[in-house]
């Protein structure tokens, strides 16, 4: 049986945000399209960046507030929320109570959308996962020996009754306590110190690429010499335009190195994610040494 929560205004105030933002960047790009190429465009393009991790929060909330379910079956509840799955036994389940204002933590704005989901960390290895859409007075709170569950089904009386008619059925198998989540990538990549400094180096050497570039481009000749022959004789001229194939040739070498890197350490193999990481390096390096020899 599947038990849906209340309805939580804030689904509709992050998708407006987030539409906001995604419209916000996309006129940003446009302006940095039509403008010339300069430090200013440089900045515009380093807030958009800097907004990205803001969207994928938003993102991710707002698809939690949308999906927020709740399933019962003989063996266990199932709470989704967003890509997460909540498995609570129900063998675990030692009693259900009324949630009380006064253990409602102190909100945070890292918390919105969805601000009633949030796991909360308490004294003796307790925690209060907050998995709802209503403040923790409205709640259900289910007491296990792994801590504590806050749910909002819409209907909490049907929702109890089924419940007490599955436990008096048993249980068909016996299920662990556990929280199943999609692969958290970053945290795979970053476990390591070697591995945050040598993706943060990578991502810096990008952003220093494309910085260079565009805060020179303004003052350079409109036709460069990419190339001599044996005698000295300029024998390639091209528009400094073609100057942006180098940044972009470093980027695409650290999005692809990044990806394949995050592939072998999922195979458990962390010297060769740190060679593919290495190698982004290395790839900027040469491409800032050609951009020096071109621009100088």
């Amino acid at each position: 049986m599947v038990y849906t929560p209340p309805s939580d205004g804030s689904r509709w105030q992050g998708l407006a945000a987030l539409c906001w933002l995604v419209l916000t960047d996309a006129i940003i790009f446009a302006w940095v399209a039509l403008k010339p190429v300069g430090w200013s465009s440089f900045l515009l393009l380093l807030v958009s960046f800097a907004s990205l991790p803001v969207l994928v929060h938003l993102a991710v909330r707002t698809w939690g507030a949308f999906n927020l379910e709740y399933w019962l079956d003989r063996n266990a509840l199932r709470v989704r929320w967003a890509g997460v799955r909540q498995v609570i036994p129900l063998h675990s389940i030692r009693r259900i109570v009324e949630g009380v204002d006064e253990m409602s933590p102190r909100a945070s704005l890292l918390d919105w959308p969805s601000p009633f989901v949030r796991i909360v960390e308490g004294g003796q290895g307790r925690r209060l996962v907050r998995l709802a859409s209503v403040p923790l007075d409205q709640c259900l709170l289910i007491e296990t020996d792994g801590g504590i569950f806050a749910i909002s089904p819409e209907d909490p009386v049907g929702f109890l009754e089924e419940l007490q008619a599955l436990n008096r059925l048993g249980e068909a198998s016996t299920l662990p306590l556990v929280r199943e989540q999609p692969t958290n990538y970053y945290a795979l990549a970053t476990e390591s110190a070697a591995g945050r400094w040598l993706l943060l180096a990578g991502l810096i050497g990008c952003l220093a690429l494309f910085g260079y570039l565009m805060i020179l481009f303004p003052n350079l000749p409109e036709a460069l010499v990419f190339h001599y022959n044996r005698q000295g004789v300029p024998d390639s001229i091209r528009p400094k335009n073609a100057l942006f194939l180098l940044p972009v040739i470093g980027l695409l070498t650290y999005l692809t190195n990044t990806m394949a890197g995050l592939w072998m350490r999922l195979q458990g193999q962390l010297s060769g994610a740190y060679l593919f990481w290495t190698g982004s390096l290395l790839v900027q390096a040469l491409s800032l040494l050609a951009l020096l020899s071109l621009t100088i």
